[in-house]
């Protein structure tokens, strides 16, 4: 599977680590790069039909633009009816502060997480797509305070952090 995504360009430097392929790519209609993770679920689907897979990944990377606002809509729409009449304190619209993180695409979905650093700065936003892209279901939680979080220019500066990590 990493082999494939390494020939289609989809994803930049694809690795794999825990039985899933990993690698960072452009997602063109979020006006994001953003983490892919394609878990091909082996131990629940043996008989990997690794076309279908590419294509889901293809897919997601290529959505169009007034399809992504749809998701992203939806994304909000769901909070925005959980919190309902709330007082809230940061006035910005949660469709504007929604930052696509990452993106895990599964044989039969797409999982997606957001931060939202001005509404739930402590929090991820997590969203599941079915096959269709439609939001099945919208999840808000919390940030591991113990876990830290590095962030990265390029891949190149990834791999160089990663290179030295392993020297020391």
């Amino acid at each position: 599977m990493r082999d494939e995504l390494a020939r289609s360009g989809l994803l930049c430097a694809p690795y794999v680590g825990d039985g899933i392929v990993i690698g960072r790519a452009r997602l063109p209609a979020a006006g994001a790069d953003v983490m892919v993770n394609v878990d091909p679920e082996l131990e629940e689907r043996p008989d990997l039909d690794a076309a279908a897979l590419l294509a889901a990944v293809a897919r997601i990377l290529t959505i169009p633009t007034a399809q992504w606002r749809q998701i992203v809509d939806a994304i909000a729409g769901d909070i925005e009816d959980a919190v309902g009449d709330e007082a809230v304190i940061e006035t910005t619209d949660l469709r504007d502060d929604l930052a696509l993180r990452s993106v895990v695409v599964l044989p039969d979905a797409v999982l997606l997480s957001f931060a939202a650093p001005k509404q739930f700065p402590d929090s991820w936003i997590r969203a599941q797509l079915d096959e269709d892209f439609e939001v099945v279901e919208v999840v808000v939680d919390e940030k591991d305070d113990d876990v830290e979080t590095v962030q990265f220019e390029s891949v190149d500066d990834l791999l160089d952090h990663l290179s030295t990590s392993d020297d020391s």
